[in-house]
């Protein structure tokens, strides 16, 4: 049991736990910004995007080739129709059967050609539709992006302004900690632990207010004509009587 303390080692030791109450707060703000887990919900949005967008450029990328290789087929077949309907009404070829042969063959390509169109067509609506995707997906993620950088920018700042403060609490309640005895601090530490960041308080009127418990009229006058270090009976914490 720490030795006997004096009022204004007490009242010191008041003053190291409003710091250290100071300091908890700081820390339980720091932890839970409500920016910083909107720049969580930011993020992980971003991340949403960029998976969505790379599948859409990807699909896009896919139709692309396909309407390039249609267009291809499309326009060596419109050279071999061509090249086959430039030797069907020639002349050169007198042969009915080859005539005849040779005039399936171009009325096969245009069919062909046809059903390429039409494929082609097909294919020309997905890829506009793939597009729109993509571009939409793409101001989603730049508005996302935007938003991230402010909130990253905020939760710095707020952040910053916090450790700053923390910086200056943890300071003050140093310089204070240094004047108060080994023995009583030790006390102050141990019960601080095991009653949730609130080692000594002071005793207003007939009230703890570690405990907020109104003691019994009896009692407060024996604690304070008793002066020194007292004991709240109800939560044991250290109680600075005024």
């Amino acid at each position: 049991m720490p030795g006997a303390a004096d009022d204004v080692t007490l009242k010191q030791l008041l003053e190291v736990q409003a710091e250290d109450s100071e300091i908890q707060k700081l820390t339980q703000r720091r932890a839970a910004l409500p920016e910083a887990a909107r720049l969580a919900e930011a993020n992980a949005q971003l991340e949403e995007l960029d998976a969505d967008l790379t599948i859409a450029r990807k699909q896009l990328e896919e139709i692309t080739r396909e309407q390039n290789r249609l267009e291809g087929e499309i326009e060596l077949l419109g050279q071999k129709t061509s090249r086959e309907e430039g030797r069907l009404f020639s002349g050169g070829v007198s042969n009915p059967k080859e005539l005849s042969a040779l005039q399936a063959e171009v009325e096969g390509l245009k069919r062909r050609s046809a059903a390429l169109e039409d494929d082609l067509l097909e294919v020309m609506v997905h890829r506009d539709s793939s597009s729109e995707t993509v571009q939409s997906l793409a101001g989603e993620r730049a508005a996302a992006s935007g938003r991230a950088e402010e909130l990253v920018t905020k939760v710095a700042a707020l952040t910053g302004e916090i450790e700053a403060a923390l910086e200056r609490h943890s300071a003050r309640r140093d310089e204070l900690a240094a004047t108060i005895p080994a023995d009583l601090l030790t006390l102050y530490e141990r019960l601080r632990d095991s009653k949730q960041g609130i080692g000594a308080a002071a005793l207003i009127g007939n009230t703890c207010q570690g405990c907020h418990t109104s003691l019994p009229s009896r009692e407060v006058e024996h604690l304070r004509a008793e002066k020194g270090l007292q004991r709240c009976d109800n939560c044991r914490r250290i109680l600075v009587v005024g």
